[in-house]
């Protein structure tokens, strides 16, 4: 089934990144229905929905028993960042269901058992899970997660001026647990998506707190201030105080989501929108920041993602464009080592490269499995073709070992394609432009009309022309 002009119905739902740990169907599906951020941003956009449809189904297929797994047990955290992003995909109610099953009882495992330890980024996010599959978050597999998280939110003193240093962390999160405290401006963004949409009474300190995380710039640094430090906010050029595109993309994401309409709210992400759309590259790519920063596919999907829930529709679909170029699609005559993973998306184009002809190594495939749950949401936005999927034969008649002009119509902005007549292929992209694609092909030996393809990863076009020896 071809995808290429159909609007994407689907749910805008963040999902974090290694900041929080990156890291049988027996209820009816959730459903996959657009929030409205997401159908306001995509309300004048042409997308389409190939690439992130493509996306969710090789993931959906990495799990097992709902549950993405690796060699030391179940990784919950990869497990609902992949239940966020197939909940913006139509197809995936099914599995979104799927993962709760499995996640719901074994809730605890990634929260913490609520005495000795809770965890607040990872409680903020199961509860936004939760919400999406369509279940209580204040009822989850038997735990109230509003309330562990309540819990671990600083309260507002009753004398603020009596005690100033608890006024500064009032509405941050804590972790409680003996292995320390790791809750960072990540997990305080689910947070407060969480408590707003629960109508908590601490979702308005919770949010202040995020807001303080904010520097004059626009971003959103990644740690907090250390719990006795006088000045918990953000302060630009300080230690501690770095820009992190991830920690921006995803406050914007949560508090796009949160539905907080307040005049802070709004011009926060405003100034978020700027700086990330100027953190973006000419060829649509976002860097990481820290120790190994790098041009990567998460932090541009994740900025991409929220660029276009902001309705910078330009910058999202360069960001799109950039990601789908790591999404190989290497089928029929064009096959590679890739083409059992097609769908997949490759956290760096050099990575693509090394497994075109060894496929994904094993060591190497929690690093697409996390590239890939974070591009579906970047995805979103990837620009529509303009036209039918085509071919042309610029000659009727032809010899033998001629190398022919072909015209090709109808690919979508990076597109992956492969033309092909017997003997030859070619690999093929789609331009930015989604202007029409010239390529020669050569044609075989034998007196015989000949049949000459282009094949997408969900459709196909064909023309015909005869050669003679």
């Amino acid at each position: 089934m071809h995808h290429r002009n159909r609007p994407i119905r689907t749910a805008a739902l963040a999902l974090s990144t290694a900041a929080l740990g990156i890291g049988v169907l027996a209820a009816p599906p959730a459903s996959a229905d657009p929030s409205p951020a997401l159908r306001a941003a995509q309300a004048a956009a042409s997308t389409d929905s190939t690439p992130s449809t493509i996306a969710a189904e090789w993931i959906a297929g990495e799990l097992s028993n709902g549950l993405i797994t690796t060699l030391q047990g179940p990784d919950f955290g990869l497990t609902i960042d992949t239940g966020l992003a197939l909940a913006t995909v139509a197809s995936q109610g099914g599995t979104v269901t799927a993962i709760n099953n499995s996640l719901e009882p074994r809730i605890g495992e990634y929260v913490g058992d609520g005495t000795k330890e809770s965890y607040a980024g990872a409680l903020g996010k199961a509860a936004t899970f939760a919400r999406t599959a369509k279940k209580n978050p204040t009822s989850y597999g038997g735990v109230n997660l509003i309330a562990r998280l309540e819990e671990r939110t600083a309260n507002v003193p009753a004398d603020p001026a009596a005690e100033p240093q608890a006024a500064a962390f009032a509405g941050r999160i804590f972790d409680k647990s003996e292995f320390g405290n790791f809750a960072n401006v990540v997990g305080q963004s689910y947070a407060v998506r969480a408590l707003t949409l629960a109508g908590s009474a601490e979702a308005g300190a919770a949010r202040d707190f995020l807001l303080k995380q904010q520097c004059a710039s626009g971003y959103f640094r990644l740690d907090f201030a250390k719990a006795d430090v006088p000045n918990q906010s953000c302060t630009e050029g300080a230690a501690g105080s770095e820009a992190d595109p991830d920690a921006t993309a995803l406050a914007v994401i949560n508090l796009v989501e949160s539905g907080d309409r307040s005049a802070a709210v709004q011009g926060a992400l405003a100034k978020a929108g700027t700086w990330l759309a100027g953190r973006q590259r000419g060829s649509g790519a976002i860097r990481s920041a820290g120790a190994g920063a790098s041009i990567n596919t998460n932090s541009t999907a994740v900025g991409g993602y929220a660029l276009g829930l902001l309705k910078n529709r330009d910058a999202a679909l360069k960001a799109a464009l950039w990601i789908r170029k790591n999404q190989p699609v290497d089928k029929y005559k064009c096959r590679t080592a890739l083409t059992r993973d097609t769908g997949a998306v490759a956290y760096r184009r050099d990575r693509v490269t090394a497994a075109t002809t060894t496929g994904i190594p094993a060591d190497a495939r929690g690093e697409w499995r996390r590239a890939t749950a974070q591009a579906i949401l970047g995805l979103q936005f990837a620009p529509a073709s303009k036209d039918k999927l085509r071919i042309v034969s610029v000659r009727r008649e032809a010899r033998a070992g001629d190398n022919v002009q072909f015209q090709v119509y109808g690919l979508a902005p990076s597109e992956s394609a492969c033309m092909q007549v017997k003997g030859d292929f070619l690999r093929v992209k789609g331009k930015k432009s989604g202007a029409k694609i010239v390529r020669k092909l050569q044609l075989p030996t034998g007196n015989q009309r000949r049949v000459a393809l282009v094949k997408t990863s969900d459709d196909e076009a064909r023309t015909s022309l005869r050669v003679r020896n």
